[in-house]
């Protein structure tokens, strides 16, 4: 049975620099990877915090970025 590959989730708080890209890039390799952009929504809009909580239990591997 071929092996699954792992998921990591990357949760953004706000527009990442080039260094946290790159940080983000390296940390993903191998990975099937998925990024949650807080800092998208206009003000007074509100992510949807229960998918982002379905996606981190769904995930192998959270990483926050702020």
């Amino acid at each position: 049975m071929p092996k699954r590959r792992k998921k990591m989730l990357h949760i953004l708080k706000s527009p990442p620099d080039d260094m946290q890209r790159t940080l983000m890039l390296t940390l993903s390799l191998g990975y099937s990877c998925l990024q949650f952009p807080l800092y998208e929504f206009e003000e007074g809009e509100e992510p949807d915090y229960d998918e982002l909580i379905d996606l981190i239990f769904d995930f192998d591997e959270v990483n926050t970025w702020w």
